[in-house]
């Protein structure tokens, strides 16, 4: 273990310990798509896989699982990003993204010998699960996405997004060394200010994330691997838009937990996006944004744990 895999390590201990949690770790290969991957479990009872969205790790539900006892909970370093390995290959364009996102997560539950299992995912990783319970539905039993997803319009790029999709700003921005400071301001980018005020976000949350983004190759992975659907100008290419043809076909329930403050999608636009899913419900949460299980961990886990034990 090199060292800024030990300085990782101990920043994602203390997060998982401030909140009482003690997982176990493995590392699979996934048969289709030949990466090695970290999984960490939590809990007993019918399995949870969690997909977390992007630059980011499992450790970011740390929050959540804590609380969904009854559940085994299975979290998953998506490919490149925490301590799982890199792909060996970018993505050229948006349709290999939504082949390889079809596989992953069935990918996942192959080499944890599971059947099917309920999927809570986020961002990035609720295009993985809207995308996977279209196509293998007989694997999917039942999904939570926690506020705006890849996939669903958006109402505004970030310029952090747009900057680091400028050829050759990507690179610098990886090059150069985060701080708290630049923590806090992107947690504030994605809804969460007023969470930080009220001092909802702990320390261990900004040291764990610091620490992904100073001590892991994440950040550099995911825009190594990504194709180009983000440009400084016209922001989100709408090749990446989960039409009403992929969702109409999704079979499993869908819980949509949407903070009313989200900052990528309007309240307008997640009611335009979550009716065209023929089996979900939306829930607007007041004063949340983004991340809605940090704003609100414990309404996030007792509508998780009502919803995936019907």
């Amino acid at each position: 273990m090199g060292k800024s895999e030990a300085r990782y390590r101990e920043a994602e201990r203390l997060l998982l310990e401030s909140v009482g949690v003690t997982p176990t770790e493995k590392r699979v290969r996934l048969g289709h798509n030949g990466v090695v991957v970290r999984i960490q479990e939590v809990g007993e009872g019918p399995p949870v896989l969690f997909v977390h969205g992007v630059t980011n790790s499992g450790s970011s539900w740390a929050p959540l699982v804590t609380r969904l006892e009854g559940f085994r909970c299975v979290i998953l370093d998506r490919p490149g990003c925490g301590l799982s390995d890199p792909l060996a290959a970018r993505f050229d364009d948006v349709e290999r993204l939504g082949a390889f996102a079809d596989t992953l997560l069935v990918d996942v539950l192959d080499a944890m010998g599971l059947d099917h299992a309920h999927l809570v995912a986020t961002s990035f990783g609720g295009y993985f699960a809207l995308r996977t319970a279209a196509a293998h539905p007989e694997r999917i039993d039942r999904v939570v996405e926690f506020g705006w997803m890849v996939g669903a319009p958006i109402a505004r790029v970030p310029l952090l997004m747009r900057l680091a999709n400028v050829r050759g700003v990507g690179s610098l921005l990886t090059a150069v060394p985060p701080n708290e400071r630049a923590v806090r301001a992107m947690f504030r980018q994605i809804g969460l200010r007023d969470a930080l005020k009220a001092g909802r976000v702990s320390q261990e949350t900004l040291g764990c994330y610091l620490a992904l983004l100073r001590d892991t190759s994440t950040m550099r992975n995911e825009l190594k691997a990504s194709p180009r659907y983000i440009y400084p100008i016209r922001g989100m290419d709408d090749g990446i838009l989960l039409n009403a043809a992929l969702l109409t076909t999704i079979r499993a329930p869908v819980y949509f937990l949407w903070g009313e403050q989200d900052p990528f999608g309007s309240a307008d636009i997640a009611r335009g996006f979550v009716k065209q899913v023929p089996n979900a419900e939306l829930e607007l949460l007041p004063g949340a944004g983004h991340a809605v299980w940090i704003d609100d961990p414990d309404y996030s886990a007792s509508i998780t744990r009502r919803f995936l034990g019907r």
